[in-house]
Order: C-alpha cells, then sequence, then structure tokens
C-alpha cells in the first residue's frame, strides 16, 4: 500500500471557524494520509484560515466568489493528479480515502469515485438534539443491472459504473462534492464548477463528471454532513436553480450522460408545480402563475417547445400535496455552500 495517497483535499472556507479545526482533522486523521490540503478563504471576517494554517493547511486567500469560485481555484492550484473536495463543515470517518483509494485500484479506468453519507444536525449550532439518518440500504437495489459489478473492497462493497445511460440511475445522482475522489485533469477538462451556479452547481458538476468517465462507488457511509441554520437551502430558490440547471441540460445535451434531458425533465414538472406553492405563500403571485402555467405546459406538451400562455385569476391556489412535496424535497438539496 502506498504511504500516502497521491490526492489534494480542497475546503472551500468562509466564515467557518466553528467548524474548520474538525473538519481538517478529520483528514488528518486518515488511515491512508493525503499529500496536500488546500484550504481557499472566500474573503472570511473571521478565523478560518488563521486556524488551518495553524494545524498546516495551505491557505489561498482571495476575494469573495462564492463556494464555486474557492473550490475551482484550489482545483487549479492542487499539486496531485486526484483531487478530493470537503466542505468546511463536513467531516471524514477515519477509513474514507483508504477505502475510495482501493475501490479505484480494482477499477483504474473510472475517474470518479463516491461513497455513501450520514447527516447530523449539530447541536452547538442549532441547539437541538444530534440526529443522524444514513443512506438507504437500498439506495442501489437497482446495481444488479448488467452495467454494475460489485468487487469487495476491505469488506467494503464497491459498485462500478462504466456508462451512465439510463434514466432511473440517473434519478440517484445526488451526490455531495465531500463524497467525492476525483481525477484533476478530468475536473479541469469539463471546467470544474459552473461559478453561474449559486445552487445545485454540485449536481452538475457531478453529472457533467460521469458523462466522461466511469465511476466507482464505496458502499459505505465515509461521510458525517453537518446540518445547521447557515447551510439549509431557501427551497424557493433551490427550486429555481435546478430549473435553470434542468434548462441547461435540455440546451446542451452533449455535456451530460445520454438520457439526462429527458430524465430530469419529468422532475422538471414535480420542481415547478412546488416552486409556484412556495412563491404562492410567499405572496408572489405573479411568479407563481407563470410556474404553474410552466408546468402546465409540461405535463399537457412534454416534448413541444412551444409556447402556452395561461393565465390563472388572482386568487388561484393549489391544494396542499405533502407526497408531491416529499418527491420534490429529494430533487432540491440543501445548499452546499454554508453561507
Amino acid at each position: 500500500m502506498v504511504n500516502r495517497a497521491p490526492v489534494s483535499v480542497i475546503i472551500p472556507g468562509y466564515n467557518g471557524e466553528a467548524f474548520i479545526a474538525e473538519t481538517i482533522q478529520s483528514v488528518l486523521a486518515q488511515t491512508l494520509p493525503v499529500s496536500e490540503i488546500i484550504l481557499v478563504d472566500d474573503a472570511s471576517s473571521d478565523d478560518t484560515a488563521k486556524i488551518a494554517a495553524a494545524l498546516g493547511v495551505t491557505v489561498i486567500r482571495q476575494r469573495n466568489t462564492g463556494v464555486s469560485g474557492a473550490r475551482n481555484a484550489g482545483i487549479r492550484a492542487a499539486k496531485q493528479p486526484w483531487v478530493c473536495l470537503l466542505d468546511q463543515d463536513d467531516l471524514w470517518e477515519l477509513g474514507k480515502i483508504e477505502l475510495q483509494w482501493a475501490a479505484l485500484q480494482l477499477h483504474p479506468e473510472a475517474g470518479v469515485a463516491s461513497c455513501y453519507m450520514t447527516w447530523f444536525e449539530d447541536p452547538q449550532i442549532k441547539g437541538s438534539t444530534i440526529v443522524t439518518d444514513t443512506d438507504s440500504s437500498d439506495r442501489f437495489a437497482w446495481k444488479q443491472s448488467e452495467e454494475v459489478n460489485l468487487k469487495q473492497s476491505h469488506d467494503s462493497a464497491v459498485s462500478y459504473f462504466p456508462q451512465v445511460e439510463y434514466e432511473y440511475l440517473l434519478h440517484r445522482m445526488w451526490d455531495k462534492p465531500s463524497s467525492i475522489m476525483v481525477r484533476r485533469d478530468l475536473l479541469l477538462s469539463i471546467g470544474g464548477f459552473d461559478e453561474r451556479f449559486r445552487q445545485n452547481e454540485d449536481l452538475d458538476c457531478f453529472l457533467r463528471l460521469v458523462a466522461h468517465s466511469p465511476f466507482v462507488i464505496v458502499e459505505r457511509p465515509l461521510v458525517r454532513r453537518r446540518i445547521h441554520e447557515r447551510n439549509k437551502s431557501d427551497y424557493s430558490e433551490a427550486s429555481m436553480s435546478f430549473l435553470q440547471l434542468v434548462e441547461q441540460i435540455n440546451a446542451q445535451p452533449e455535456k451530460y450522460p445520454l438520457g439526462a434531458a429527458h430524465a430530469y425533465r419529468e422532475e422538471a414538472w414535480r420542481v415547478m408545480v412546488q416552486a409556484g406553492r412556495l412563491r404562492l405563500n410567499e405572496g408572489r403571485r405573479r411568479e407563481a402563475r407563470a410556474l404553474f402555467a410552466a408546468s402546465l405546459k409540461k405535463l399537457l406538451f412534454p416534448s413541444s417547445d412551444s409556447t402556452v400562455v395561461c393565465e390563472f385569476p388572482e386568487s388561484f391556489s393549489v391544494p396542499e400535496d405533502r407526497n408531491n412535496d416529499d418527491q420534490v424535497r429529494s430533487v432540491v438539496r440543501d445548499s452546499d455552500s454554508g453561507r
């Protein structure tokens, strides 16, 4: 086994002094050490950079560009052939690097490795009891497909995907940056993170990655995602961001996995309905009516680009549909910026 994995860890930092030491310590404690840790300080006004530097981390300071800009700056500065991304408030389990590196040795043609995650609410930030939710054990129940192979690595199952091209799999591409290990040249070749997205930038980047490379998933929760007030999304804004991503996939389908445009077109309808309901609850009736009209167009003319004009009365409302809400919340994820 190698003494150090040829991996650069990129941590975007912004006013994260409450989390950053514990996050870095989870990297330093890895059973297989990494070769480089970089924190990109995105114009913090607290001691985030100072704490990181004291722990031996390379610190890059820059003007505020957002989480995608900070990640891209770290990727450009990285000196190792592989990159791991880690948000400033997330934690790695001890064997995260070792298990993902072993999985990549089983499948050297893969350019991306992911893993399962757990979520917990931070009582120091939120003032509540810790609640943990683990990735469903049947999350990949469909993995018996001919396109998926399983091997064992350190008692962890490894799913291998030579190509992503069927819709059912696309609906499960919600991997967070903190779970990813990726070849640096592959990440650079697709242009890194799209800095125009304030949310869903991780989904956009991951889809473009797996469109160009096989990938593996270590079927063990190796990342702990901290949930607190600062990294919870405004669902209304997150919905609009997801719809923008769907528009981009439709406009440039060659950059995304085969079938992505069709797969996410169906999800777009559900998101439009939920976004319209949220806008209506906020009193933004004109925007809500536009979203309901767009959702009706998607429902009635799913394959048409023709314009459908629908006018709704000011008193128009949508009945509560909690089942649909749950479906949409599985699509519109919490923001990774932690801001």
